[in-house]
């Protein structure tokens, strides 16, 4: 792991913490749990939107334009300006809904930043290939967020580097070229609701609609406590956390519960630059990682700590339900 200059006593802190183990990133956690304090009172989070300006599917009824001014009309109406979008900019220039829809989502006060030109998987790439996949990204970036940063990047996937070589590659490019990366504490798979949601329209299914609103809910509930316990066990206490969520139809339409889900839960909301100036954003669990995980995660995944127990996202009524 490195260290900032200066923070070498957080570094040692997080080196020193938790001697139980478990097996590899994705086993079932074990039943013995880790105790973790109390939850912060009052946490702080970022909501940030991946897949800008074409997340999901289009299902009837929709459009990206549409979808975009549903979004950012919650968002502003919650107070929220200057959030951050991830945008892939393959198949824009030749989509005229997709342009109106990031015009809106600029003209509403928000914010974009990169998240590659084609959504490529880190681990399917090499290093410079990606590389250039993100650089392909930057005109348009450009042409939409005018004087705004768009400095952010978030990787696809959330693959930062299947080896250690090729993470330090790609982050050294990003840091030459002027970017930070914005990582994610938190992460609930919003956009696996999507699909089943379109199912559930075309079949004009009102009631699998009404499990899948409550399911989101439960599925958010659950795992934005173990992305909480997550940063205790990462960090020896919780950090201001990032909520990665996707611009779907789904998310879009559920935006407002979730809103309410997290202000129940004492969440104060902040911007992505600011939640990420807290010191924990400056280190670096250096480990190379076939698949994406959170931030915190890597943090667990490299010392191999147990994670806290959790109810698992039900995966198989998703795939199920509206067939």
């Amino acid at each position: 792991m490195s260290c900032m200059r200066g923070w070498w006593l957080t570094c040692g802190m997080i080196l020193g913490l938790f001697a139980q183990t478990s097996g590899p990133a994705g086993q079932t956690p074990p039943t013995a749990s880790p105790k973790l304090p109390a939850l912060s009172r009052h946490p702080v989070v970022a909501l940030t939107f991946d897949d800008l300006p074409a997340g999901g599917g289009l299902h009837p009824g929709y459009t990206r334009t549409g979808i975009a001014t549903q979004l950012t009309s919650e968002l502003r109406a919650a107070h929220l300006k200057g959030v951050y979008g991830f945008m892939n900019g393959d198949g824009v220039a030749d989509d005229p809904d997709m342009q109106q829809a990031l015009r809106v989502w600029i003209a509403a006060g928000m914010n974009i930043g990169n998240h590659t030109f084609s959504h490529p998987a880190l681990s399917s790439e090499t290093a410079a290939e990606f590389e250039q996949n993100i650089a392909m990204n930057e005109p348009l970036l450009r042409q939409y967020a005018g004087n705004r940063d768009w400095h952010w990047f978030r990787f696809p996937y959330l693959e930062e580097g299947a080896t250690l070589q090729q993470r330090d590659e790609v982050r050294n490019w990003l840091q030459s070229h002027g970017y930070r990366i914005a990582e994610v504490t938190l992460n609930f798979n919003d956009d696996d609701w999507d699909d089943p949601y379109g199912r559930c329209l075309v079949k004009h299914d009102e009631a699998g609609v009404a499990w899948l609103k409550q399911s989101y809910l439960q599925n958010a509930e659950e795992f934005i406590r173990l992305g909480r316990e997550t940063e205790q066990l990462a960090f020896g206490h919780e950090i201001p956390g990032v909520l990665l969520l996707h611009e779907t139809s789904f998310t879009t339409l559920m935006l407002p519960s979730l809103l309410q889900l997290l202000r129940g839960e004492g969440f104060r909301f902040a911007s992505l630059p600011k939640v990420e100036r807290n010191p924990a954003y400056s280190l670096n669990p250096n480990i190379g990682l076939p698949n994406g995980d959170s931030f915190p995660d890597e943090f667990l995944d490299v010392r191999r700590t147990a994670y806290p127990y959790f109810e698992p996202e039900p995966v198989q009524k998703l795939d199920s339900i509206c067939r």
